[in-house]
C-alpha cells in the first residue's frame, strides 16, 4: 500500500519516506509518486496493485482567537469583558476579527 509517509510492499516490507521526500510529494497516482523537484518514484507492479490513492485525513488543531465578539460586546484575549451600551450596539454595522465598523465612522481596531 502506498501512502504519504511510505510504502508497504506486497511482501509486507515497510519503506518509510524521509521527511524531505514526504514533504515534497505533489501527487500519488496509480503507477507512481510525483514530487515537486522532479525526483519521481515509479511503483513496482506489486506496489501499484496495493495502491490506495486517498489523501490522509486532516488532523484538527486548535486555533486561538484574539477576540471573542458578539452582538452585545466582546472579550479580549486577557479576559476583559467589554459590554456595549444600547447606543453603541445600535451604532455598530459590523464586528469582525480585526475590529468594529460603526455608522458614525468611529471604528474600533482590535490590537
Amino acid at each position: 500500500q502506498v501512502g504519504y509517509s511510505g510504502i508497504v510492499s506486497p511482501t509486507g516490507a515497510n519503506t518509510q519516506f524521509s521527511h524531505e521526500f514526504a514533504a515534497n510529494i505533489v501527487l500519488i497516482g496509480p503507477s507512481g509518486i510525483v514530487t515537486a523537484n522532479g525526483e519521481n518514484r515509479q511503483l513496482t507492479a506489486g506496489e501499484a496493485q496495493l495502491h490506495a490513492g486517498a489523501h490522509p485525513v486532516p488532523v484538527p488543531h486548535y486555533v486561538a482567537q484574539n477576540f471573542v465578539y458578539g452582538p452585545s460586546g466582546y472579550i479580549t484575549p486577557t479576559g476583559q469583558n467589554v459590554q456595549y451600551t444600547h447606543e453603541q450596539a445600535a451604532n455598530i454595522i459590523l464586528t469582525g476579527p480585526s475590529g468594529i465598523v460603526s455608522r458614525d465612522g468611529k471604528n474600533i481596531q482590535f490590537p
